[in-house]
């Protein structure tokens, strides 16, 4: 596919169609970093509609557009007198692009509801969260639905550059060993080293050569940098632009917020950076849990677990310029690519604001990685461990486990394993290759409910 220019399917495409032929409908307010891919999703999901408006409120014009209107009705005929339009509202789309540029705009959603229900509404922007805390206004409760779109993940990247290849990922028995089980992890591979933000992947495709994606995550870095500086005060900013510029070094590892980064910042100050950019969807952080059965209790006074946006602009900060050969995936940067990756996958599989979390020992320094709630159990996810030999974590947890289920995510091909415990207890230890990560739900339900 060198020399073309890639379009990427994405699941979340699926969801708005749902959406839109749902009943009592409310306006979306599609919450992502930038260049996550939203306004791109939103022109092609247009195609649905007859009629498509779009207001991108970075011109100041259309900026003016929402000052002074009284009802969602004068609004929309204030908007179609603007870009001569008529429009049958039943069959129309209105997108508000970069909403985060006008608290009039946001508060209009709430009137776009009640005013006008057959009318369909988007809006769209980047790091409304800082915005909104520097204008001090949120978005009208109980009228919008969020929905929150991540960087393209495996599944979406396969579909789009091997559809075959998809085809028979999707096909295959997940407990089985996959006969294309190198071809697989030689894309996921790449996959992981160029990341899921869509242009880079796009451009990779079409040329072939990372250093055109590097001056693209160039790119990333700046407008995320400048976007705060924008969009916060002042005092905020240098706290939000060090913690943008310095989370990727960190991707993988339990952080402290005092003097975070190497800084001379205090622990009031990154918390509170940390907290705009995860809700930004910038920053994720998975937070530690003693829990070994429902509900999952975090342990908040506990160091969280830092994971960034993408790998691809992980890998990028950290200054890697070779691909991942088919085996290393497990051990390069110490092992926090795969990690970082792994929880990139889990955060897509849903439209929902992110939830990680991992277990830790009460007392003593045992972790896994993950915690999956799956039905009513909690299954313990290993990411990048060899040998069953290395599973000493792994095995506290199941020895305190109320089921016998774990799931290790690595280079290896597909198997169960039957582990006994030091105290005679078993428990099955299903091994997945990283490319499964795509059909987790699919993988724990053939496990668990054989």
């Amino acid at each position: 596919m060198k020399g073309q220019r890639v379009a990427f399917t994405r699941k979340i495409e699926s969801e708005l169609l749902s959406w839109k032929n749902s009943a009592n409908r409310k306006p979306i307010v599609l919450r992502g970093a930038r260049q996550v891919g939203k306004t791109f999703v939103v022109n092609r999901f247009a195609e649905n509609f007859d009629h498509f408006i779009e207001i991108n409120l970075e011109r100041p014009k259309e900026r003016d557009l929402f000052s002074g209107f009284n009802t969602g009705q004068e609004l929309v005929e204030r908007i179609l007198l603007y870009k001569g339009q008529k429009i049958d509202t039943k069959r129309a789309l209105l997108f508000i692009d970069e909403i985060q540029h006008s608290a009039e705009a946001v508060q209009s959603l709430r009137y776009l509801y009640e005013d006008l229900k057959d009318l369909h509404v988007i809006a769209a922007g980047s790091l409304l969260e800082v915005f909104s805390k520097k204008e001090g206004f949120s978005f009208p409760v109980g009228r919008v639905k969020n929905l929150f779109m991540y960087p393209v993940s495996f599944m979406e990247y396969l579909e789009a550059q091997n559809p075959p290849l998809a085809e028979k990922l999707l096909q295959q028995d997940v407990l089985e060993e996959s006969s294309l089980h190198d071809v697989l992890l030689d894309a996921f591979n790449t996959y992981a080293f160029v990341g899921g933000m869509p242009e880079a992947l796009s451009v990779y495709e079409e040329t072939g050569s990372y250093s055109a994606v590097r001056e693209i995550y160039d790119a990333i870095f700046m407008g995320y940098i400048e976007d705060v500086e924008k969009y916060s005060n002042l005092a905020k900013a240098k706290y939000l632009a060090h913690t943008i510029d310095r989370a990727p070094l960190y991707a993988g590892e339990r952080i402290t917020y005092e003097k975070f980064g190497e800084s001379s910042f205090r622990s009031r100050e990154m918390k509170e950076a940390f907290d705009v950019l995860e809700r930004a969807l910038i920053v994720y952080r998975a937070r530690p849990s003693v829990s070994t059965h429902i509900p999952v209790i975090e342990k908040l006074r506990k160091a969280p677990k830092l994971f960034f946006l993408d790998v691809g602009l992980v890998n990028y900060r950290i200054g890697f310029k070779e691909f991942f050969s088919r085996h290393s995936l497990d051990n390069v940067y110490q092992g926090r690519i795969s990690e970082q990756v792994a929880a990139q996958e889990i955060v897509a599989r849903a439209f929902r604001p992110p939830s990680l979390r991992f277990w830790i020992r009460e007392k003593g320094s045992a972790e896994t990685d993950f915690l999956y709630p799956f039905k009513d159990l909690i299954i313990p996810i290993e990411v990048k461990s060899g040998k069953t030999g290395k599973l000493k974590s792994l095995n506290q947890f199941m020895e305190n486990s109320q089921h016998p289920y774990a799931i290790r995510v690595y280079s290896g091909k597909t198997r169960i394993d039957r582990i006994q415990l030091p105290s005679g207890k078993q428990y099955h230890l299903c091994s997945i290759p990283y490319y499964l990560l795509s059909r987790l739900d699919d993988v724990i339900e053939r496990f668990v409910l054989p």
